[in-house]
C-alpha cells in the first residue's frame, strides 16, 4: 500500500490548488491531499484531507490511478483522485490554511510549460486525468530533483478495483 493521496479538485476551468508551506514542494502549486492514516483506507483518507486542508465536504471523488516515483531516497507513491465540483459552487479564495495558501488556478495556467511555480510532475499526469484517462499508473525516476523518465502504464483491471475499495 502506497503512503500518500492526492485529489485535483476541479470547478469548470478552473482547480483548486494549494501553495504549501512544507516540504515537499514547499512554494510550488499542487492538489491537496497528505498521509493515508494508519489502518484508513485511501479513499476514506483523501476525503478527510480535502476536508482538513480546504474545510470542503465531498461524499465521493473518483479513484483516477497511482503515482509512483524512484529517487536516490527510495521508491514511493500516492494514489491519485479526481473530484469535479459543480460550476456554482462558491469557494472564495486566496484562503490561507495551516498548509499553504489555497486559490483557484485556470486548467491553462496550470498546464503552461513556461510555469515553473507547480509540481514537475504535475503537467505529465494531469492531462490524463483531465481526458478521464483514469486506469493509469505514472511512474516517475528522478535524479537529483529532475525527472529523468515518465511512463504512463495502464493499470490492470484487477489492480484499479483493488485500489478503488
Amino acid at each position: 500500500m502506497l503512503k500518500y493521496t492526492i485529489c485535483f479538485i476541479r470547478r469548470g476551468n478552473e482547480l483548486l490548488l494549494l501553495n504549501r508551506v512544507k516540504a515537499p514542494n514547499m512554494g510550488l502549486w499542487n492538489g491537496v491531499g497528505g498521509k493515508i492514516e494508519p489502518s484508513e483506507q485511501p479513499i476514506d483518507g483523501i476525503i478527510r484531507e480535502i476536508y482538513e486542508e480546504t474545510g470542503l465536504r465531498v461524499d465521493q471523488v473518483q479513484v483516477a490511478g497511482i503515482v509512483k516515483w524512484i529517487s536516490a531516497e527510495g521508491e514511493s507513491g500516492m494514489y491519485l483522485y479526481y473530484c469535479e465540483l459543480p460550476i456554482d459552487t462558491v469557494y472564495a479564495t486566496p484562503v490561507e490554511k495551516d498548509e499553504g495558501i489555497l486559490a483557484w488556478k485556470s486548467i491553462d495556467w496550470v498546464l503552461d510549460q513556461r510555469n515553473y511555480g507547480v509540481v514537475d510532475n504535475m503537467k505529465h499526469f494531469l492531462p490524463h486525468l483531465l481526458a478521464g484517462n483514469f486506469e493509469c499508473e505514472h511512474r516517475f525516476t528522478y535524479d537529483q530533483n529532475d525527472i529523468v523518465q515518465y511512463e504512463c502504464c495502464e493499470l490492470t483491471p484487477q489492480r484499479y478495483i483493488s485500489i478503488a475499495h
